[in-house]
Order: structure tokens, then C-alpha cells, then sequence
């Protein structure tokens, strides 16, 4: 098949975007109620926002080939070989775990919500390899 399938999922920027409209409104009722003493609070929540604007977001996201499914590919890969693989099981075991890999030994591994692509995407990719998944729908 010869078919590299990756998903990536950029980090989001609803953090950065709540705390910059934050700063705006700050700034609006500091200027309107010209309380002078909430301007360090204007400061503080500008420097919170610009040091989370500068620390590293690393990308999630999965990687699917011939012989290997290799999970946090973008921040910490660890592979998986897809002949060890018996099946995947879509899961509601945790707020962080949607899709549990149910390997041929009989040992169960979740993985991270984050690293996953919708199901009916999964699915397709998995199929093509061989591995069904599971209690989907």
C-alpha cells in the first residue's frame, strides 16, 4: 500500500484570544472608571498573555503506515506495530481516552483524546490496514 496517513492537530488558541479580550476590556474600565489602582491588573493579565503566547505548544496527532501506528507523533512518538494490534475499541473510559487499543495479548491501552482524528476518519485509515474498529456507532 505504501500510504502514510497523518493527522495533526495544531495546539488552540482560545487561551491567548480569551486572555488578549480580557486586557481589551481591562483597559476599556480602566479608562472609563479611571481607577488607576486596576492597571497593574492590566499589566499583569498583558504579561501573563504574552508568556503563554511564548511557551511551546507542541502538535498532536497520530501517524499510520504499512507497519506501524505511531501515537504523539508530533511530541513524544511512541510505535505501535500494527500486527500486534487485534482490534481498537471506541471508549468512554475517561475525559482524555476515546479510542482503547486492544492488543492480540489481551492488554488494553487508551489513548490520548487529543491525538485522534474523528472516528469515521479512523475508522476508514484502519480499515485499509486491517484492524477493525469497534463498538463505533
Amino acid at each position: 500500500m505504501n500510504e502514510v496517513y497523518e493527522f495533526r492537530r495544531a495546539p488552540s488558541r482560545g487561551v491567548i484570544w480569551l486572555s488578549a479580550t480580557a486586557v481589551l476590556m481591562l483597559i476599556v474600565a480602566v479608562s472609563l472608571t479611571g481607577s488607576e489602582e486596576l492597571s497593574w491588573l492590566v499589566w499583569g493579565v498583558g504579561a501573563a498573555t504574552l508568556c503563554w503566547m511564548m511557551l511551546p505548544k507542541p502538535v498532536a496527532g497520530i501517524r499510520v503506515d504499512d507497519d506501524y501506528l505511531v501515537l504523539s507523533a508530533w511530541r513524544n512518538p511512541r510505535s505501535i506495530r500494527l500486527d500486534d494490534i487485534a482490534y481498537m475499541r471506541v471508549t468512554e473510559a475517561s475525559a482524555e481516552t476515546d479510542i482503547a487499543i486492544v492488543y492480540k495479548d489481551g492488554r488494553e491501552e487508551g489513548t490520548f483524546i487529543g491525538d485522534m482524528p474523528e472516528i469515521e476518519t479512523l475508522i476508514d485509515v484502519m480499515a485499509k490496514r486491517g484492524i477493525a474498529v469497534r463498538d463505533a456507532y
